[in-house]
Parts: structure tokens; C-alpha cells; sequence
């Protein structure tokens, strides 16, 4: 998961609140793209562009969900070792400092996956502030990536 490096409040995981909603991108876009440009500034290493997002969406290979706090979108991974389908948060994004929208419906995006019959739900973040709280409920850590560019 791409997202900001918001703190992680286990508050957040029980309020009660309206589930995020599957949107169209071409209808949120200009406070979505607002959002996504911020998360590509606070992480230069990630190549794709705030435009490459919206492509994936419109084209069906990722979801745009919104709700009240901000928005996430979700692609599929496909394991070609065993053939599992997981559902990946690409990208999270909050209005405001503390509000973590994967957190806050984790509950909501399993019953997505568990539906859609998809084997996980996996996210991906250069933001080590919450893997002790991922890790406290349940997550397993399966890998870190790191990179070293060739000069």
C-alpha cells in the first residue's frame, strides 16, 4: 500500500462508520488525483504516474473505493506459483493526518476479498510506522524489497 505516513490509532479499527463505496474514477478525479500526487511526492521511487493510476482504474484492473475519510484502490495479484488471486491495496490516501482508511475498514475490504473469492488481502508500504500494528493483528510480514539503482 502506497499511502501517507500517517500514524496508526487502534481507535480508528472500532468506530462505527459508512463502508467505502466502489467509485467511478472519472467522477472523483480531481480530489482523487490531489491525492495520489501527494503520496507519488512523499515517495519519488514510485514510477507510475497519478494519470497511470486512473488508466488502470477505468480499465477495470483496479478499483477506486471512497469513503468519508478518503479513498483506496485495490488491484488483483495473481500468484503464478500456486495460482492464488490476492487483493492488493495499491493505494491509500487520507484527508487528514491519522485517518487510516485500510485500518479503519479492514474489516469491510475481507469481506470484499472473501467474496470475490480471493485467497489474501496483501499491502505493500514503504511506511514502517505500521508494521508493528499490522504485524500485532494478525499480518504476516512475507517479504521486504529493497533496491539499489545501477550507475
Amino acid at each position: 500500500m502506497q499511502n501517507q505516513g500517517h500514524g496508526v490509532d487502534e481507535q480508528e479499527t472500532t468506530e462505527t462508520s459508512i463502508n467505502p463505496v466502489a467509485a467511478d474514477i472519472r467522477r472523483e478525479w480531481d480530489w482523487v488525483k490531489q491525492g495520489i500526487e501527494e503520496i507519488l511526492a512523499q515517495q519519488p521511487q514510485l514510477t507510475f504516474r497519478a494519470e497511470d493510476v486512473y488508466a488502470e482504474c477505468v480499465s477495470g484492473e483496479a478499483i477506486l473505493w471512497v469513503a468519508p475519510e478518503g479513498f483506496v484502490i485495490t488491484s488483483t495479484e495473481f500468484d503464478r506459483f500456486n495460482g492464488q488471486k490476492n487483493l492488493l491495496v495499491w493505494l491509500a490516501w487520507a484527508k487528514e493526518l491519522g485517518n487510516n482508511c485500510v485500518i479503519k475498514y479492514w474489516d469491510f475490504f475481507a469481506t470484499v476479498a472473501k467474496e470475490a473469492e480471493y485467497s489474501k488481502l496483501m499491502v505493500k508500504t514503504p511506511v514502517t510506522k505500521l508494521e508493528p500494528y499490522l504485524l500485532k493483528q494478525g499480518w504476516i510480514k512475507e517479504t521486504v524489497l529493497y533496491t539499489r539503482e545501477l550507475v
